[in-house]
């Protein structure tokens, strides 16, 4: 059923539950705890496809090199961290799973994030989680969205301005919507709101945002890129309403 080719594990094409989509740039320090989670997850019917951004400390060989019990392929494109939406249309692109996961490479789920995810995914939902900070191995915050009350303490449509109480990183696409509408969107430079165009993209095309906070996603905190891109992805956003 595998077959090993350049170090990593390829799966004979054929249909699966879930594709996860790993963007990631010079993140090998943590990319092991993502690798070990993913290799624990209760739910097996998945794909990993690592894109990597052109990193330069060593992600490369370690991905070659990588052992895991899933099946994997990498992608990697020479931008050097220049384009996140780009780097993640590599693995949407091959992708064999019915939902693409987003998860990136300074982050790792819980052992049943997937099992838990799949009961509650459908074709004209996307799905969220919350967001725990850790630090040195500590969780040292909670998703401020769920601290604030922006999100429910349970499962629930998000239905005032989904695009702005989600996040790219553990955010669940279906695969065909991004076929029918696009996928991420590549004019967006940097990293910064690419994760609000597409959710708003494909809410304004009839898709819910449904939000659970069973789905734990640990990110290593770093301070947020967020804002780069926020005026272009404010105007596209409003055309998309209009």
């Amino acid at each position: 059923m595998y077959k090993q080719e350049y170090g990593c594990m390829v799966r004979q094409k054929r249909k699966m539950r879930f594709s996860i989509v790993i963007g990631t740039y010079n993140q090998i320090e943590t990319l092991p705890k993502l690798v070990e989670s993913l290799d624990n997850q209760t739910f097996k019917d998945f794909e990993v496809l690592f894109c990597n951004d052109g990193s330069t400390d060593g992600t490369k060989e370690y991905l070659a090199e990588m052992k895991a019990t899933f099946p994997f392929r990498v992608f990697t494109q020479k931008n050097k961290g220049m384009r996140l939406s780009k780097n993640l249309n590599q693995g949407i692109k091959e992708s064999l799973g019915e939902y693409c996961v987003f998860i990136m490479g300074d982050s790792f789920p819980e052992m049943d994030y997937l099992e838990t995810l799949n009961d509650i995914v459908d074709t004209d939902r996307l799905v969220c989680g919350i967001r725990i900070q850790v630090d040195n191995g500590k969780g040292v915050d909670i998703d401020y969205r769920f601290k604030k009350g922006l999100v429910p303490q349970e499962q629930a449509l998000l239905l005032k301005q989904p695009w702005s109480l989600a996040t790219g990183n553990g955010l669940t696409i279906p695969t065909e919507a991004m076929k029918k509408y696009g996928m991420w969107n590549e004019g967006i430079e940097g990293y910064g709101g690419d994760d609000n165009e597409i959710i708003a993209r494909l809410y304004f095309k009839g898709y819910t945002v449904y939000s659970d906070p069973n789905l734990r996603l640990y990110h290593n905190w770093h301070k947020s890129k967020a804002g780069e891109n926020n005026k272009k992805v404010i105007e596209l956003i409003n055309s998309y309403a209009r």
